[in-house]
């Protein structure tokens, strides 16, 4: 029965792109909006409105996603619905820093949008629930948290000076510190629990994103995560400039490398 409850099953395509849902999602929704139902106010009707414009911007997140990564050439094996929010699993983002950064970068991008798309719609307590939403996912996934989207873009930005292995250790060391803010807030706020629970999962899947980093990059991390922010913030030498310009011109050159050298001298 367990078991059951947390394989996602496949409810249909969007784009062409499989989408599935785990059970223990439906089953934690009907029991929210049973107890609704069952309370004094009885607002099952808004109990069930919220959680289906919740669902809505989790749908267009994951999907803004996996729209661009197909864009860009990748395999998008499917979106998933669960307990903790969507993911859509793709093939071959992870050794491609260049391309994981805007990809990472559509799903919070798509919330924005929506919640800016709220602001134009007629007032009323629906387009304000979604506003409230669209935000709220936005701006929480920017976070620099690593395995979140806006660990995601930072660690895209590292590894561009950096091995991936590195670039994904530093990342996963500003997300932790985050996570530990959070999970202090969540004690003093008297949400400990929640706090507790995304705390772990986030440090969970942070470090199978690591363990995928070392099998993809063919070696551990040697470098400090200071290391990695030095070598990201660090300003190109002139002369390297110069030798990533020599090399593209000789790929464009068509010709014996005397004449290719006996041009650039004139040049000079």
């Amino acid at each position: 029965m367990l078991s059951f409850l947390i394989r996602p099953l496949k409810v249909g395509q969007l784009f062409g792109i499989p989408f599935r849902v785990v059970p223990a999602v439906v089953l934690l929704t009907l029991l929210v909006i049973a107890r609704a139902a069952g309370s004094e106010e009885g607002r099952v009707g808004w109990t069930a409105l919220l959680f289906a414009l919740l669902g809505f911007s989790l749908v267009a997140h994951e999907l803004a996603h996996a729209l661009l990564a197909r864009r860009f050439g990748l395999r998008v094996l499917d979106i998933t619905v669960g307990p903790l929010g969507g993911m859509a699993r793709m093939e071959g983002m992870s050794n491609r820093p260049q391309i994981e950064g805007p990809v990472a970068l559509a799903g919070p991008a798509a919330n924005l949008a929506l919640a800016g798309f709220a602001l134009v719609l007629p007032a009323g307590h629906a387009t304000t629930a979604l506003f409230w939403i669209n935000l709220l996912l936005g701006l929480c996934n920017l976070a620099p948290a690593f395995p979140l989207d806006g660990g995601r873009i930072l660690r895209a930005w590292l590894a561009r000076n950096s091995p991936l292995p590195d670039a994904t250790r530093a990342a996963l060391s500003v997300g932790n510190t985050i996570a530990l803010g959070t999970l202090i807030a969540g004690f003093l706020g008297g949400w400990f629990l929640l706090a507790l629970v995304l705390t772990i999962y986030v440090g969970w899947m942070g470090r199978m994103e690591l363990l995928q980093a070392i099998l993809i990059g063919g070696g551990v991390p040697t470098l400090t995560p200071w290391e990695v922010f030095r070598r990201a913030i660090k300003t190109p030498q002139k002369q390297d400039h110069t030798e990533a310009s020599g090399h593209k011109d000789l790929e464009r050159f068509h010709g014996s490398m005397r004449e290719f050298f006996k041009k650039r001298n004139n040049s000079d």
